[in-house]
């Protein structure tokens, strides 16, 4: 992959305007919440255009970064943007490392908590569709980056050759993944089993009642009409291989789970790039594809879900 460097290519103040107007869009204010008088002087402006100010209420010295996930961090303003907008659209850690001249064990350690708080930060909603598509894949993804000091335990060799809807414990971690048909909107969820334990209650949490569920020939959707929704299944099995169905006669094949099996492609093009990801981490990549997809592109919303530690859910 081509080294393309950028870190002196970017207006440190521009930058700097970005952050605040995204992270801040009610203006700086203290850890108490006062908020800064737009007449009062900085306190320190050492690293400019980043500074430092002190309350006159309470006497807290704060800045840009006070109150979030970037706290501390004496990076340039324009690297932490690049930053950000590297976790966004998958770039891998060591290259984005490598583009802007910092460390990949720190950056590595910076990605995982934002990848968190996006996991556990995506809207809860329900998709309002009347029809949806749910589906789950097995991803390969072992304990990449975890020391095995064990020699009963040694690390797993590449090529995964589980097969079938492998368990997490075996490092074919499923997701499952909702997509509604008329929003477009899609649920995904890192699982343990992909029995109906843990499927079942995911669908009937991001669906609504009475609605339509089209899935595969999986048992562990079958008891989905006892929860107040329609199940409408396709079978994949050699023995029939059937991927859509026309069921109202109307000409068009709506009986299908299509739509959802191409989002399973965009995630694993998504993932591909890192060369193997940890399950233990899996969840927070697989968030940040969740979040990307939905909004297609970036908002001060999403930022502020990136690395504020202080975030109302909307």
């Amino acid at each position: 992959m081509l080294i393309f460097p950028l870190d002196g290519l970017l207006d440190e103040q521009a930058c700097y305007d970005f952050l605040v107007q995204s992270l801040h869009p009610e203006g700086l204010h203290c850890p108490h919440g006062h908020p800064l008088p737009q007449e009062q002087p900085a306190h320190d402006r050492h690293r400019n255009p980043v500074r430092d100010y002190r309350c006159a209420a309470c006497g807290a010295v704060y800045n840009l970064f006070t109150g979030t996930g970037l706290k501390g961090s004496r990076w340039p303003c324009s690297t932490l943007v690049l930053m950000l907008k590297g976790f966004a659209q998958g770039t891998p850690t060591k290259h984005l490392a490598q583009e802007l001249n910092v460390s990949r064990p720190q950056w590595l350690k910076r990605r995982h908590p934002v990848h968190a708080l996006l996991e556990a930060r995506f809207p809860p909603s329900v998709l309002p569709d009347p029809v949806i598509e749910a589906d789950e894949m097995s991803q390969t993804a072992g304990e990449k980056g975890l020391p095995h000091t064990d020699p009963d335990d040694p690390p797993r060799r590449r090529a995964n050759k589980q097969r079938g809807h492998g368990p997490f414990d075996n490092d074919r971690p499923p997701v499952a993944g909702l997509v509604g048909r008329a929003s477009e909107q899609i649920r995904l969820r890192v699982l343990k089993h992909s029995d109906r334990a843990e499927l079942q209650p995911f669908v009937v949490g991001k669906t609504v009642v009475k609605g339509t569920v089209n899935t595969d020939e999986w048992r562990a959707y079958e008891h989905l009409p006892e929860t107040g929704r329609e199940r409408k299944a396709v079978c994949h099995t050699p023995g029939k291989r059937e991927w859509a169905r026309d069921d109202d006669g109307n000409g068009i094949r709506e009986v299908h789970c299509n739509t959802m099996e191409g989002i399973w492609t965009g995630l694993r093009n998504f993932l591909r790039p890192f060369r193997g990801v940890s399950k233990h981490f899996l969840a927070g990549y697989v968030a940040v594809f969740e979040w990307v997809h939905n909004l297609k592109r970036v908002t001060a919303h999403f930022l502020q879900a990136m690395v504020l530690c202080t975030f109302k859910v909307t």
